[in-house]
C-alpha cells in the first residue's frame, strides 16, 4: 500500500469521526436504529477501508514468508560452506 494511500484512508476515517459527532438529521439527533443515506455511506466508506487493510495485511505476510524462507535458505548455505571450510582444514591422515 502507498504511503499517500494511506494518508488518505486516514483522513476519510477522521473526517467520518467528525461526521458521527454532529447531529445526523437537520431535525435533530437521529432515533437509535434508523439507517440514513449517511450512514449507508459511512459503512460502505469504512468497508472499503477494512477491505484495503485486509489487503495490505494480506501481502505483508506473503512477503514475510518470502524473507523467512529467503533467511532459512541463507542460513542453510552458509552452515554448508562453514562445514565444508572445517572439513578441508583439518585433513585426512591416512
Amino acid at each position: 500500500m502507498r504511503t499517500g494511500e494511506s494518508q488518505g484512508n486516514i483522513v476519510k476515517l477522521s473526517d467520518i469521526r467528525r461526521e458521527k459527532h454532529r447531529a445526523s438529521s437537520p431535525y435533530g439527533p437521529v432515533r437509535a436504529g434508523l439507517i440514513t443515506s449517511q450512514r449507508i455511506n459511512e459503512e460502505v466508506q469504512l468497508t472499503e477501508l477494512l477491505n484495503s487493510l485486509e489487503s495490505a495485511v494480506a501481502t505483508l505476510i506473503s512477503k514475510s514468508y518470502t524473507v523467512s524462507d529467503t533467511l532459512i535458505i541463507a542460513i542453510q548455505g552458509a552452515r554448508v560452506a562453514l562445514s565444508d571450510t572445517a572439513t578441508e582444514g583439518r585433513g585426512t591422515d591416512v
